[in-house]
């Protein structure tokens, strides 16, 4: 054991290895087979209620409170056990949550009047740190969101698809706290967890959730703004290689008559037959382009883009 909080009717138990855990766990006869099944096997984000050997209703699991988003095994979780008097955690390193939170982690502590409620700051804590880490987020997508619009390319399209990413991985951090919430509503009552700071808890689980369904739709949009821009580019590239080859065909055609190397050609013997061959492949490649502008086949690929535009 390395950390503990004792108020006259609950404490706060943090321990540093499973082991340890368990044996607290024994010793203050808090048993449940699949709490210690949970702690064996090191599952992860998994959130169940059960009653105790002393009749408390109680809940258990482990929470993620730190993930990278580069490395799915780069996290950090702790376990829990709470009932009403007690609250048992383990591999919970308080130094890597917020200093502000942390201030009022200790500060609200002192007027929790059980362990529910201290669990109940404690999950404020975690969501504040999950709090500042999409406000960092917020400030890349903005970043992203006028990138598109000045540099349009495969480096873009790889910042969104790791946004994507992101908020795939920040949902699927919060809905275990999601479930927690849910399991307190469904195991306590109500006068064990009816604080304001429960509220908060509730409003702030809202309010992420929120934010990763706005930044969710914000970054489809970009998505299919990327895919347009990309789509009306390639377009534009096939529609211009179309009309050039399609322009210097009778060029090629007549090149590779006259390029022949037969005896019977008659334009071998005319005096001004090369001026007779550049004529006829000048005429034809400015005819086929007049025939093609005025069939408004050339769409925009003469017209200069603006630097302002999206479609450069």
């Amino acid at each position: 054991m390395y950390f503990s909080f004792k108020r006259d009717n609950w404490e706060w138990i943090e321990v540093e290895r499973q082991m340890d855990l368990k044996a607290e766990l024994t010793h203050q006869s808090h048993m449940s087979s699949k709490w210690l099944e949970m702690l064996d096997n090191n599952q992860q984000d998994v959130i169940g209620n059960a009653t105790a050997i002393h009749g408390e209703e109680a809940i258990w699991g482990r929470l993620t409170y730190e993930q990278s988003m580069m490395c799915k095994d780069d996290n950090k979780t702790f376990s829990f056990f709470l009932t009403e008097h007690t609250l048992l955690t383990s591999q919970l390193n308080q130094e890597l949550l917020p200093k502000e939170a942390r201030d009022e982690l200790a500060s609200k502590l002192e007027t929790s009047e059980n362990a529910i409620q201290a669990f109940v700051v404690l999950l404020n804590t975690v969501l504040h740190k999950f709090l500042e880490q999409i406000d960092q987020f917020e400030y890349r997508l903005r970043e992203l969101i006028w990138g598109i619009k000045d540099n349009n390319n495969l480096d873009l399209l790889e910042r969104i698809a790791q946004s994507r990413h992101e908020l795939i991985i920040w949902n699927n951090l919060v809905i275990p706290l999601v479930e927690t919430q849910m399991t307190m509503e469904e195991t306590f009552e109500e006068e064990q967890i009816g604080t304001i700071e429960y509220k908060r808890l509730c409003t702030r689980i809202k309010r992420i959730r929120m934010l990763i369904k706005e930044y969710s739709q914000e970054v489809e949009s970009l998505t299919d703004m990327e895919t347009l821009v990309s789509n009306q580019r390639g377009n534009e590239i096939i529609k211009t290689l179309t009309v050039i080859t399609t322009i210097f065909t009778p060029a090629a055609v007549f090149g590779a008559i006259w390029g022949m190397n037969f005896e019977s050609i008659p334009e071998f013997e005319w005096a001004h037959g090369y001026a007779f061959a550049l004529t006829v492949i000048i005429s034809t490649t400015f005819g086929l382009f007049y025939y093609l502008k005025k069939k408004g086949w050339m769409g925009e690929i003469l017209k200069t883009k603006s630097n302002k535009s999206l479609f450069k």
